[in-house]
């Protein structure tokens, strides 16, 4: 099944779900499942520039509900922090457990860079 195929598929409880409902009060809606998580992998990882990585990724997240955990593997592709804080802003409001995005600290190589990325999701988060 493609990622646009399986993003469309219910994402009510499916087979293969490894987060289970994190979302709690947002509803009921679950993280990407392996399959999903593999696949976008794939297709970050076969592209050379953050540029395009950063497309990819952006259309992913838009695809599929992606949690911090599998957001962390996805921002560690780039190489600069750069585009891991552009790609990370973005993904904030489609991202189901939000509440997990301090999580994101270790794959940003600058504590500066993880902190813009905070303020901006997190109007109220101070370093």
């Amino acid at each position: 099944m493609s990622l646009a195929a399986s993003a469309q598929h219910h994402h009510g409880d499916r087979p293969g779900n490894r987060h289970g409902d994190r979302g709690r009060g947002r509803h009921h809606i679950e993280c990407a499942t392996a399959e999903q998580i593999g696949m976008a992998m794939q297709v970050l990882e076969n592209q050379s520039f953050d540029d395009k990585k950063l497309e990819v990724a952006r259309l992913c997240v838009t695809l599929g509900h992606f949690c911090v955990d599998d957001l962390a593997r996805m921002a560690a592709v780039f190489s600069f922090d750069d585009n891991r804080t552009k790609f990370l802003i973005y993904a904030y409001d489609l991202c189901p457990d939000q509440q997990n995005y301090y999580m994101l600290r270790d794959v940003f190589s600058f504590r500066s860079n993880f902190d813009t990325m905070m303020e901006t999701v997190m109007p109220g988060y101070r370093r």
